[in-house]
C-alpha cells in the first residue's frame, strides 16, 4: 500500500483561504460568509482584507454576487457544465473549513468521506453529525449542505450521473436519499481516496479510466464490509423501521401503488400516512412516487430504444408533457437529451 503521509499532511494544513476564514471565526464566531468568499476568489486575496470585505461597497457587491449566484443555481442546482471539468467524469475535492456553503442540490452524485474529525451534515433543515470514517452517498434531487467542524478534513467526489448510472455496483440500494455508512478507521479506503487525490492532481495520464474504475471499487468495498451499518438519511430521517418498509414496498410497486391501498396494506388512515411521508420522509407520498417513476424512466431510457409514450405507459405517467417537464426538474435534462447523452458516453466507451 502506497505511502500517502505527506499528501494527508498537505490536506490538513490549511490553504490561503481557510486561514483568511479561521482568522474572521476567531474575531467573530462565524464561518467567512459565501458571499465573501466569492468576494475573495473574484479579486484575489491580495487585494482584501477582513476589514475591507465589510467595508460598504465590498458587502453591497457580495449582495449583488450572492443574488446571481441563487438565481443561476438556487432553483436547478449546481450544474455539471460549470462544477465539473469538461474533460473529467469524477472530481475529488476537499471541503473548505471555516467557510459557510449553502444549501444546495446538483445535477451530479456526490460522495463525502470524513478523513479527520466531524462534518455537520444538514438534509433539508436537519443536521446530522458525519463522524471521522463516515462516507456518504448524496443523490441528485435533494438539497444539502455539508461543513466541516474546525480542522476536519473531509474529501468529497463529484461523479456525473450518466456515468454514476453505468457503474457496476452490485446491491446498492436505490438512490431513493442519501445514504450514510460507518467506516471508521480503514486503511483501504484512505489509500483509494487518496490515490484518487493524487491521479487528479498530478494529472497522471489514464487517470479518467484509473478514478472510474477506484471510485467503483470504493463504494463496491463500503458495501462488502459496512453494508450494516447503512443508514439512510432524508430530511429529518427515516429511523422508523415500518416507514422504510413503506418506501421500500412504494418502491418496487411503484407503477400501481396508491395512497388508499398502501395504507390499506399496511393498517393506517390514509390521512394518517400522509402525514406519516411529510414528518419522516421529509415529503409527500405524492412527490415520493413521482421520484421513483422517475429513476425507473432514467433507467428504461438508458437500455430501451421505446419512445417516450411506451415509457410513460410502463411507468404509470399519462401525460407525456408533464413528464418531460418533470424529468429535466430531477436529472436537469430532457428525456432525449438524456438518451443522447447515454449513447455518447457507450460509444466512447467502445
Amino acid at each position: 500500500m502506497a505511502d500517502y503521509s505527506k499528501l494527508i499532511e498537505e490536506l490538513v494544513s490549511l490553504n490561503s483561504y481557510e486561514k483568511i476564514g479561521k482568522m474572521n471565526y476567531r474575531k467573530t464566531g462565524t464561518q467567512l460568509r459565501h458571499g465573501q468568499y466569492l468576494y475573495l476568489t473574484k479579486y484575489g486575496l491580495d487585494q482584501h482584507t477582513l476589514k475591507t470585505m465589510n467595508e460598504p461597497p465590498a458587502l453591497r457587491e457580495q449582495g449583488q454576487i450572492v443574488s446571481a449566484f441563487h438565481e443561476q443555481y438556487g432553483a436547478s442546482g449546481l450544474t455539471e457544465q460549470d462544477f465539473i471539468s469538461s474533460d473529467a467524469d469524477i472530481e475529488i475535492e476537499q471541503l473548505l473549513r471555516y467557510i459557510e456553503f449553502p444549501h444546495h442540490s446538483h445535477e451530479f452524485v456526490e460522495c463525502a468521506y470524513v478523513l479527520r474529525g466531524n462534518c455537520i451534515h444538514c438534509i433539508d433543515e436537519s443536521e446530522v453529525v458525519q463522524q471521522e470514517g463516515s462516507f456518504i452517498i448524496v443523490p441528485v434531487p435533494v438539497r444539502h449542505k455539508l461543513t466541516a467542524i474546525d480542522d476536519a478534513v473531509c474529501l468529497t467526489i463529484k461523479i456525473r450521473l450518466s456515468l454514476f448510472m453505468k457503474m457496476s455496483i452490485p446491491h446498492l440500494p436505490a438512490m431513493i436519499y442519501p445514504l450514510s455508512f460507518t467506516c471508521g478507521e480503514d486503511p483501504a479506503i484512505e489509500s483509494m481516496l487518496c490515490f484518487l487525490y493524487e491521479q487528479q492532481q498530478n494529472e497522471l495520464p489514464y487517470r479518467k479510466e484509473l478514478m472510474e474504475s477506484t471510485v467503483t471499487s470504493l463504494i463496491t468495498y463500503i458495501l462488502q464490509r459496512y453494508r450494516d451499518t447503512m443508514q439512510p438519511l432524508y430530511s429529518i430521517s427515516i429511523r422508523d423501521r415500518q416507514m422504510l418498509e413503506i418506501v421500500n414496498y412504494m418502491y418496487n410497486n411503484y407503477r400501481t401503488v396508491t395512497l388508499q391501498n398502501l395504507a390499506e396494506k399496511f393498517h393506517y388512515n390514509s390521512s394518517y400516512l400522509s402525514r406519516m411521508f411529510q414528518e419522516q420522509a421529509g415529503r409527500s407520498f405524492s412527490a415520493t412516487l413521482k421520484d421513483f417513476k422517475l429513476r425507473k424512466a432514467a433507467e428504461l431510457l438508458k437500455e430501451k430504444s421505446w419512445k417516450l409514450d411506451q415509457i410513460c405507459d410502463e411507468i404509470g405517467y399519462k401525460d407525456t408533457r408533464q413528464f418531460i417537464r418533470s424529468f429535466k426538474e430531477l436529472f436537469g435534462v430532457t428525456p432525449d437529451k438524456f438518451r443522447k447523452l447515454e449513447q455518447q458516453q457507450n460509444q466512447y466507451q467502445k
